[in-house]
This record gives C-alpha cells, sequence and structure tokens, in this order.
C-alpha cells in the first residue's frame, strides 16, 4: 500500500530551507525547477560555454588515452545540432512565493544558518514558511509594484 507524507518545513526539528535574494532589491521571489541531467547538458551547450570547454579538454588529453577521446567525441556528436546561443531548453517550475526584503534583514557573510550552514555572501534570507503565496498575497504584490 503507497501512502503520500507530506512535510512541512515545522516537521523536521532544527531544519530550515531559506528563500533568497541580493542585497539591494525590494522583493525576493523563489522559484523552484527541477531540472533533469539532459537538460542541464543542452543548457550549457546553448550558452556557448560547453563547446569551447570541449576544445579545450581534447587539447590537454594525451593521444593514448582513447576512452576519454572516445567520451568527448560521443559528447561532440550529441551537441552537433545545437546552436550557441540560441535556447531551445524549456523547464517547469513553480513559482513558490514571495517576500518584501524588510521583512527579511541581511544576513552578513560567515554567519552561520540552520541547516545552509556558513553564508557565502551578504544577502537577505527568509525561511521559506515566511513567505507569501497567496491569491490576496500576489494581489496585493502586483498592485504595489504598479502593474494592476
Amino acid at each position: 500500500m503507497r501512502r503520500s507524507i507530506n512535510y512541512t518545513n515545522q516537521d523536521i526539528p532544527g531544519k530550515r530551507v531559506w528563500a533568497e535574494t541580493d542585497a539591494g532589491y525590494e522583493y525576493g521571489v523563489m522559484v523552484k525547477c527541477c531540472v533533469p541531467q539532459p537538460t542541464i547538458l543542452q543548457f550549457f551547450i546553448e550558452v556557448c560555454g560547453f563547446s569551447r570547454l570541449l576544445d579545450f579538454a581534447e587539447a590537454r588529453i594525451p593521444q593514448e588515452d582513447a576512452v576519454f577521446r572516445g567520451y568527448l567525441e560521443e559528447l561532440k556528436g550529441r551537441i552537433g545540432k545545437y546552436k550557441c546561443g540560441i535556447f531551445q531548453t524549456s523547464l517547469k517550475c513553480i513559482i513558490c512565493g514571495y517576500f518584501h526584503t524588510k521583512q527579511a534583514p541581511l544576513v552578513r557573510e560567515g554567519e552561520t544558518l540552520e541547516y545552509l550552514g556558513k553564508v557565502r555572501e551578504t544577502r537577505h534570507l527568509i525561511n521559506i514558511k515566511d513567505l507569501k503565496w497567496t491569491m490576496e498575497d500576489w494581489g496585493k504584490f502586483v498592485r504595489d509594484l504598479g502593474l494592476f
């Protein structure tokens, strides 16, 4: 028998999941995307850097390393149909909610947060349970921004 168990952030003692935005912004919007490996590979191809990375690697691989050379040739064959800078990738994402940075003071680089650990750069961080996400919240958001 299969059962679905839904956990919230509060069900995991001492654990926190954080939404974030850079310093200097008025709002943070949390978006969650799950990206399969082929899509990540395609994205890197589309931004042009991946082809250059393969060329760089190929130039430094010893001629006698047939296994790695074969692997690189296979990758080059897979990316041949993609054009640098032309995006074909589409992702499905969920907009989880938003927060005003007034409700999330800046957390300084070097501070330690539960679950996240040491903060590597100063930014606004808020526990995801405190995100605004209801229809009323989003209505206020678009009115405050003057979009409606």
